[in-house]
């Protein structure tokens, strides 16, 4: 049914794998709409009572397709603004979903992927597993309201930080910041995960549903705002000659040189 991700359902938790691991699951655009559609179903599916996110194999999600940037390049096209309110639209599908929803983080989750993670109601990390903002080493402002995502948990100049230097967030950090529920060994992750979920699934689920309408309301209320807003400047962006030169800096495997245009 699903091409780019694994979807399961067992003892009342659902489980969503991002599942292109030759790419480190990183996003296509078939996965936006495939998020989309796993999230509408489980909304709406009495035998779900909560749900796990994870990627297969070594990473959870490595944000965008380096490659797919450089055809847009290539072909002089630019990211196409209704692909960043794609985005947009795949994260309200989890803020907005009536489930409780956890990311168990393996590995990097990075630009998009953590975009897609700070999405969730809850996040468990593996000890080795990192946080990475990553859109300025793509030249990129970002998307997937990360920005608006991180902010409200960690307030303007943390997230300053975070989104400018690209400084990396471990599972140690991440707990201290409060970004993080927990922080287990990397064989313990999805165990870690599996026992939250379950947790939540024999609480009074309608009630839960009830405060994260409440939550969303009071927290995420500019969140279309932003994605119309992401939309506008990561197309600029993307037309760019920074976006350019860092897309060609990475595929080489060496340091951008960044002009300021």
């Amino acid at each position: 049914m699903y091409q780019t991700i694994l979807y399961t359902i067992e003892n009342q938790v659902a489980t969503v794998t991002i599942n292109r691991e030759e790419y480190g699951n990183a996003f296509s655009e078939t996965t936006y709409q495939e998020i989309i559609d796993v999230m509408a179903d489980i909304d709406q599916n009495p035998e779900v009572k909560a749900v796990i996110l994870t990627g297969a194999g070594k990473y959870f999600c490595a944000g965008g397709d380096v490659k797919y940037f450089q055809h847009l390049i290539d072909t002089g096209q630019g990211i196409p603004e209704d692909g960043v309110l794609k985005t947009g639209e795949m994260v309200r599908s989890i803020r907005q979903n009536s489930k409780p929803v956890i990311a168990a983080i393996n590995g990097v989750a990075a630009g998009a992927g953590l975009g897609l993670a700070l999405s969730c109601d809850f996040i468990v990390m593996g000890t080795q597993s990192r946080l990475l903002t990553a859109f300025i080493n793509m030249a990129f402002p970002g998307d997937t309201g990360l920005m608006y995502n991180l902010q409200q948990a960690l307030g303007s100049y943390r997230t300053m930080k975070h989104i400018m230097l690209n400084e990396p967030i471990d599972a140690e950090l991440a707990v201290e910041y409060g970004l993080a529920y927990s922080k287990v060994a990397d064989e313990d992750l999805l165990d870690e995960a599996q026992a939250l979920a379950q947790k939540l699934a024999h609480g009074p689920t309608q009630t839960l549903a009830h405060q994260k309408a409440l939550l969303a309301s009071i927290l995420y209320p500019q969140m279309d705002d932003t994605n119309l807003l992401e939309a506008k400047y990561m197309r600029a962006s993307s037309l760019s000659d920074d976006h350019s030169e860092a897309v060609a800096a990475f595929l080489s495997k060496r340091q951008p040189k960044f002009k300021g245009n």
